[in-house]
């Protein structure tokens, strides 16, 4: 697959879905929401049904994220991306400089009686919803773990990838899966560890010897794992990936 620089999204979708979302916000009895580009593996690259800020904003960068408010939508980007986002999102949207800018400031500024800001909490890491309740803290403003917004507004939204599973070679490895989990169960156990979770696609890839085709040009499988100190895997994925698989 090459890579396009064709426009996926338009200025012109942003208002109407903002509106949406919105009405979702209300309905949910919240006051905001938040829309990182990001998914539950906190991955640089996203699959096309986790690309809620672009199919939100209209903006396609590769970081960013998005704080919506009944009167104020801010789409944050770092400085590579302010021309871009000008370019790809209506003035509905509000560019914010970030890190310039921080979330917590902004709510705080934009919220000055208070609110009470949705979150997937899939989509974001625990020590960036602490940090930002450690920043909130005593501003009236608090977080509430939700559904996804975005997925109840989003008609079309494409499914889970289910990119198909292929072996790594032994020989290109460099190690067989065995060796690397009787390894890492080693450590496991000089730790006192029991377990170990294991939520990025591509040490998943790396322990087991498979790569995957569930993000356009990059080569990995979307799963969890539980790594354990007897050197046993607990695979968390959807079957059909590994259909025909034999993992050794």
């Amino acid at each position: 697959m090459f890579q396009t620089f064709e426009a996926s999204t338009s200025p012109d979708q942003g208002p109407p879905r903002l509106a949406a979302l919105r009405d979702a916000i209300a309905q949910a009895e919240l006051d905001g929401f938040l829309i990182p580009r990001a998914d539950a593996h906190q991955g640089e690259y996203v699959a096309p049904r986790d690309d809620r800020l672009a199919w939100l904003t209209g903006f396609t960068g590769s970081a960013g994220f998005a704080a919506v408010l009944a009167g104020h939508a801010g789409v944050f980007i770092d400085g590579r991306y302010r021309v871009q986002v000008k370019d790809q999102t209506a003035d509905v949207f509000t560019p914010v400089p970030w890190p310039e800018t921080k979330l917590g400031d902004w709510l705080i500024d934009h919220c000055p009686n208070g609110a009470t800001i949705g979150f997937d909490p899939w989509l974001h890491t625990l020590g960036e919803i602490e940090a930002l309740e450690s920043r909130l803290a005593g501003s009236g403003v608090t977080l509430s773990e939700t559904d996804n917004l975005i997925d109840q507004i989003w008609p079309d939204q494409p499914g889970p990838p289910v990119g198909k599973v292929s072996a790594y070679p032994d020989d290109l490895a460099g190690k067989t899966s065995a060796e690397k989990r009787h390894e890492i169960a080693q450590i496991l156990k000089r730790a006192g560890q029991a377990a170990a979770v294991l939520t990025l696609p591509d040490a998943i890839c790396w322990l087991l010897n498979i790569r995957g085709a569930d993000i356009p040009r990059i080569p990995i499988v979307q799963a969890f794992a539980i790594m354990r100190a007897d050197s046993s895997v607990t695979l968390f994925a959807d079957p059909a990936k590994f259909a025909d698989l034999e993992l050794g």
